[in-house]
């Protein structure tokens, strides 16, 4: 008896032993990552982590004769997506974040600024990191972890051949290791000389002892890590084998303009294993969907997005010309796409996120078609946002006008048609309080909108789809009717005024509203069929 309860202590503490041991963070297997140049060994059971697009702030400048609208930016996080690299996190919540230490954050009077100033402040020369002066390293440690760092200890490289030198960096966190490394590059002649600074980031959060990880890290990370040829950049001059090329309907991606916002879609991707991007002259699509179902997706978004997009500006004409590219992120995990779009919309499946400027969206699997009808009616804000200007729109208009081209159909010819919605069996069997619904509809807020019962919200979206629908394919369908101009009108007040109720009023002026809720519910109980074959783009 004695002898089988000291095996099952036995037991019991080489289970904790090995509990423990897979706890600790570890750094295994070498991989090699061209787009940082490095062959390293990152965290043990750890997944690659996206780091946010950086946040837009649109400023409206006021003269005595004129107004102008521009995009400004928080420079510390413009700053810090130009120095990061990448970063991992294990099932333990212990990360690791891989910075490259080659330019200081610039100094600036205003909290944001544009891409331009930002641009022309941190390549001046004054910027620079100096690589000899740990004064200049400790600086960019400091701002890069939001820490205080004391002086750099240098440790021994002896024990690998790849590694120029390595800086290991105290601070009084508990819970963080900073390291500094160079790794020895070859020059074209044939050189080896040392790289840029790298800096690694250990965040601890399973509670090991910082000691520990420590021999861990400098044993098993720094020991190992070497150069490898870089092979990738975020410029459109040297696409990596992330591209994932165009069908044969679009331009090759050599024609397609750079921007701001694309290399920074690309660089976001970088450090990512199973992710990878696609483009046309108006967008950017990245995503991490390996089956051919979803690469599918994309080629066919390829296709059809350019021909959706005209015909989105063929009834809602841009303010002004439209030139900055269309950000769409296509998520295949669930788990992933709620981490990357945060607490407050991890509910979602879609959203159009105009702060950080662009489209995030949760694959439906096999089921394509339903993906791709969340695809245009987010799509539609997307395209809204860029078209007025960035002027805010009134639900009706904005969401009515979203659920009216989630069901854009679009032919390998490029032509578009808008069939009838699902939603409209929903109307139909709420028809009178739908139709009753419209005044307080046309008044309603963005919160007043979306934040209320689940029950009101449907009647909200139902009434504004068929609103739109009803102005875009049935009243331009009866001679001389009033409400042929709706659409137009506000459009028109919107651009002039820059506001959005106020539109909305003087589209709505002298009709005759309680008119035109009884030949709201007329046309949707007996004169839908022959709408179905109006071409609203034909006007």
């Amino acid at each position: 008896m004695k002898k089988i309860i000291w095996l099952i202590l036995c037991c019991t503490v080489a289970i904790l032993s090995i509990s423990s041991v897979s706890a600790t963070p570890s750094f295994r297997a070498d991989k090699v990552y061209p787009e940082l140049g490095l062959k390293m060994r990152v965290l043990g059971n750890s997944q690659p982590e996206m780091l946010p697009q950086f946040k837009t702030y649109t400023y409206t400048y006021t003269g005595r004769e004129e107004s102008y609208k521009q995009n400004r930016f928080n420079s510390l996080e413009l700053w810090y997506a130009d120095q990061h690299c990448g970063q991992w996190r294990d099932n333990n919540n212990n990360s690791l974040i891989i910075g490259r230490a080659t330019k200081q954050l610039p100094g600036f009077p205003e909290e944001h600024v544009s891409r331009e100033e930002f641009d022309k402040a941190i390549n001046a020369p004054a910027n620079k990191v100096n690589p000899l002066n740990n004064d200049s390293l400790v600086q960019w440690v400091k701002t890069f972890t939001s820490s205080n760092p004391g002086r750099p200890v240098k440790l021994r490289t002896t024990n690998n051949f790849g590694l120029s030198s390595a800086l290991f960096i105290p601070t009084d966190s508990k819970d963080i290791l900073l390291y500094l490394f160079r790794v020895k590059i070859r020059t074209p002649a044939g050189r080896r000389v040392p790289s840029d600074w790298y800096c690694a980031v250990i965040h601890v959060a399973d509670g090991t002892d910082l000691k520990k990880v420590r021999i861990i890290f400098e044993s098993h990370f720094l020991a190992k890590v070497a150069a490898a040829p870089r092979t990738y950049t975020t410029s459109k001059s040297n696409h990596s084998s992330k591209e994932l090329k165009a069908s044969r309907a679009n331009s090759s991606s050599a024609n397609i303009p750079d921007s701001p916002s694309r290399i920074a879609a690309r660089k976001s991707i970088a450090s990512m294993k199973d992710w990878w991007f696609a483009e046309t002259q108006e967008y950017i699509f990245l995503s991490d969907i390996r089956s051919s179902t979803g690469r599918s997706l994309v080629k066919e978004m390829q296709r059809n997005m350019p021909h959706y997009r005209k015909a989105l500006a063929k009834l809602i004409p841009p303010f002004e010309s439209l030139t900055d590219a269309n950000v769409v992120r296509i998520f295949e995990n669930p788990q992933e796409y709620k981490q990357y779009v945060e607490k407050n919309h991890e509910w979602s499946i879609g959203l159009w996120s105009p702060m950080q400027r662009e489209l995030v969206i949760l694959s439906q699997g096999k089921n394509k078609d339903k993906t791709i009808k969340i695809i245009q009616h987010e799509g539609f804000h997307q395209y809204l946002f860029f078209a007025c200007d960035m002027v805010q729109n009134l639900p009706w208009y904005n969401e009515g006008h979203a659920c009216f081209f989630e069901t854009a159909e679009i032919s390998q010819r490029g032509f578009v048609k808008i069939p009838e919605n699902s939603r409209v069996q929903h109307l139909l069997r709420n028809l009178d309080d739908s139709a009753k619904h419209i005044p307080t509809l046309l008044a309603t807020s963005h919160n007043s909108f979306y934040l209320v019962t689940e029950k009101m919200r449907d009647l909200n979206y139902t009434t504004a789809w068929a609103l739109i629908y009803y102005l875009r394919k049935g009243a331009p369908l009866e001679r001389k009717n009033p409400y042929s101009k709706i659409l137009d009108t506000y459009l028109a007040e919107l651009k002039s005024s820059r506001n959005a109720s106020k539109a909305t009023t003087e589209a709505f002026r002298g009709i005759n509203i309680q008119k035109f809720q009884e030949d709201f519910k007329l046309f949707w109980k007996r004169r839908r069929n022959k709408a179905r074959y109006y071409d609203p783009f034909k006007k």
